[in-house]
């Protein structure tokens, strides 16, 4: 079986991808579908359903092209945007992180799991994620030593023996970088209960003008909603995490898992990225910016966590492009789409 690869550039061969001097490929901030996005001679943008752009110019989802297309798509959640040429982001290609965490963070999740070993040697296995308790308890020197002691039993309950103890501290080190990215991921998340908090202090400063207090309020109840679905999928980690030795025995699988949940959280994060830097700067007082940064807060989470069976948005770009009309060749096709585009 071939190993995936750890590099492949995103070399479209079919000619509407080759025909603009400037073309990218972004998610739509309204649908969240791929788009093809065109600068035209004249300067104008246009923005192209990719899933519309395939459809009309016959890409065969089989083809060089089709294969690309479709994990150009799964890209655009690791990356803003890409372009033709581009290097597909390692999540698409691996499997792994085309993202990097600190050594604070890969430090959480090993002394999580040494301290695992500790008490899973005791009989009394115990999972610990506040990173203060973790640290210091890693620290002290009683407790490195029964690390050492717990490493020699999981080689012998792995039939690794004693003398080969070392390939038990490396499979360690392998669980806790991929769940190091988790400890980044549950260190943002921290982000959203910053904005929760100042929404509350919002909801005290602005108690006697009906009208805010009924926003304010309205996207307090958004973000709860918000914070248990982030809650409930850190905990779904840590409780298929919570066994060491089961964790050990089936590394494999177990990687796979952890970065599926890795990728979960870490695009639901992203999207709340531009809030996260208004909120940091915003100063709890009465004023029109403040109002301004929770109705748009509101915009925000409304479609994503309002308890509705449909959220009506804004009429998508009409799927297809000159429907109904037949071209003798590529060249009259691309002649109209560049005549449609002008149009728009």
């Amino acid at each position: 079986m071939n190993k995936p690869t750890r590099e492949r550039k995103l070399d479209l061969e079919h000619k509407v991808f080759k025909s603009f001097e400037e073309c990218h490929f972004q998610k739509s901030d309204l649908s969240d579908e791929a788009l093809f996005v065109l600068k035209m001679a004249e300067g104008s943008v246009v923005s192209l359903p990719l899933k519309a752009v395939c459809k009309e110019f016959g890409i065969d989802p089989d083809s060089n092209d089709g294969e690309l297309i479709g994990l150009v798509d799964k890209s655009l959640d690791f990356v803003n945007v890409l372009r033709p040429g581009d290097n597909l982001p390692l999540e698409v290609l691996t499997g792994e992180a085309s993202w990097d965490v600190d050594e604070d963070h890969r430090a959480i999740a090993y002394n999580r799991l040494t301290m695992q070993l500790v008490t899973w040697m005791s009989g009394n296995e115990e999972l610990i994620t506040d990173p203060e308790q973790l640290m210091q308890i890693a620290e002290d020197p009683a407790t490195k030593k029964k690390i050492n002691q717990a490493f020699d039993e999981v080689a012998d309950k792995l039939n690794i023996g004693r003398e080969n103890r070392e390939e038990v501290v490396n499979l360690v080190h392998q669980v806790a970088e991929e769940l190091s990215y988790v400890e980044t991921l549950r260190d943002k998340y921290r982000n959203v209960k910053k904005i929760d908090r100042k929404l509350q202090e919002l909801r005290r400063i602005y108690a006697h003008e009906k009208g805010v207090l009924e926003t304010v309020t309205q996207v307090i109840r958004l973000i709860d909603d918000a914070m248990k679905k982030f809650e409930t999928s850190f905990d779904e980690i840590d409780a298929n995490t919570g066994e060491i030795m089961s964790v050990l025995r089936n590394f494999t699988t177990q990687r796979q898992y952890i970065r599926n949940k890795r990728d979960d959280l870490y695009r639901r994060l992203r999207a709340w990225e531009p809030l996260f830097e208004r909120w940091d700067t915003m100063e709890l007082e009465r004023g029109a910016p403040a109002v301004r940064l929770v109705r748009d807060t509101y915009q925000f989470l409304a479609p994503r966590f309002m308890k509705v069976k449909e959220w009506l948005m804004m009429t998508k770009v009409q799927d297809g492009i000159a429907a109904g009309q037949s071209f003798k060749n590529e060249d009259e096709r691309m002649g109209a789409l560049k005549g449609k585009m002008m149009q728009w």
